[in-house]
């Protein structure tokens, strides 16, 4: 006989009352299985009940509105716009003997992209001049004036330019090492000068051209950033006093070179922050904050580049020049004595005069050690170095060559 079962289920989305008859019809099976199957057939109908009444559950719904932006769109990237005010470098170095001289035109990078071209046609005209008063010469194109030697200027060209003059710079220094890497640790510098981060050197010569002049072949790169502004020295210099043997230190950090293969070792002054090296400089240092800093450098230059760096009265010259002092200043004078780990070497002092604001004092230091000349030199705020100066001496004292 079948089992009839009969389940009234209500149904929610349709708010009416189902009444399911399931009729369970027995099978042909032996009794000892009729009891079994008569549950399986029982749990089957509850299972099948509790989907209904879950799948008969509302729908939960997503309801959408809109609402004001509350600030304008961002406008698409535009890469020439953000290029445009950047500021650019483009610089040449030509080596000439056993000096480099370097012809940099720096401003914002529409201006130099105006004066491009002029430039490099303007480095082609570059030839030996006929005197070590006149190393160098050239044509100055049309419109461009020409200023004298200035600070470490050989020579500054005054560029026309619609907005702002631009200032091509021609300096020099001695040659040292392979060509290559003279090449990037210049190329990082001025990178450094544009707010970027240093290059490898094949990443720095892919960057760069060449160009024939008149006494050889100028390597040319330029270069994007954000130029840093820098005080610039007061033209109204003066020079008093001198230092002689450096006195014995009094207190010290560190003994200890700044990088691997520096070639010396020293004890750091306290006070004395650690500055930014390179291939040139061995060692740096940053004293003072604000307005009143000064900077230590260490920096080696090879005997072979001849007297303009091994002649101490050619580099007096030099840094007389970078605080604007007249160049019929007898400076023989202000050369003082000293001696840095035993070998004997010249002191010079230049400051500003005191009626000049802000005054700004150098302190430097020469000595030839194997094939190098090593200048030590602090450099900033007449006040900082004034205060810091028998701490420079106790720095040359603690000085030791390996």
């Amino acid at each position: 006989m079948p089992l009839r079962i009969c389940v009234a289920a209500f149904l929610q989305r349709s708010s009416q009352s189902v009444k399911l008859e399931v009729v369970l019809k027995p099978l042909s099976f032996p009794p000892v299985y009729s009891h079994m199957f008569t549950a399986l057939a029982r749990c089957s109908v509850l299972f099948f009940l509790f989907l209904a009444c879950v799948a008969c559950q509302p729908n939960e719904e997503i309801s959408t509105y809109t609402t004001e932006r509350t600030s304008a769109p961002r406008p698409p990237f535009n890469k020439e716009e953000v290029a445009s005010q950047l500021d650019h470098t483009l610089a040449a170095m030509l080596p000439v003997d056993k000096t480099v001289w370097f012809f940099k035109l720096a401003g914002p990078a529409e201006a130099v992209a105006r004066h491009r071209d002029e430039f490099n046609r303007f480095l082609k005209t570059v030839e030996k001049g006929d005197s070590a008063e006149s190393p160098l010469a050239w044509q100055v194109p049309d419109g461009w004036s020409e200023k004298g030697p200035s600070q470490m200027r050989l020579a500054t060209i005054v560029v026309p330019d619609e907005k702002e003059d631009l200032e091509i710079a021609i300096s020099s220094l001695p040659l040292s090492g392979p060509w290559d890497e003279y090449v990037a640790l210049n190329v990082n510098r001025w990178l450094g000068q544009l707010s970027q981060g240093e290059l490898s050197k094949q990443a720095i010569l892919e960057q760069t051209s060449k160009i024939e002049t008149a006494t050889g072949q100028a390597t040319v790169v330029e270069l994007s950033g954000i130029l840093k502004q820098t005080p610039t020295m007061n033209p109204h210099a003066g020079m008093t006093g001198g230092a002689k043997k450096a006195a014995p230190p009094k207190s010290a950090q560190a003994v200890a070179p700044p990088s691997a293969n520096a070639g010396f070792t020293f004890e750091t002054p306290e006070g004395w922050q650690p500055g930014k090296t390179s291939m040139m400089r061995k060692a740096a240092f940053n004293i003072g904050t604000g307005d009143k800093q000064a900077e230590v450098t260490v920096i080696p230059l090879p005997t072979s580049a001849g007297p303009q760096i091994t002649d101490v009265l050619a580099n007096a010259q030099r840094w007389a020049s970078q605080v604007g002092l007249p160049p019929e200043t007898n400076l023989e004078e202000y050369i003082e004595k000293t001696e840095i780990d035993g070998n004997e070497g010249s002191f010079i002092r230049l400051e500003s005069p005191a009626e000049t604001n802000p005054q700004a004092t150098m302190l430097v230091a020469m000595v030839e050690h194997g094939e190098k000349v090593w200048f030590f030199k602090i450099v900033g705020n007449s006040e900082i170095v004034d205060e810091q100066q028998d701490r420079f001496e106790e720095f040359l004292a603690s000085v030791h060559f390996e």
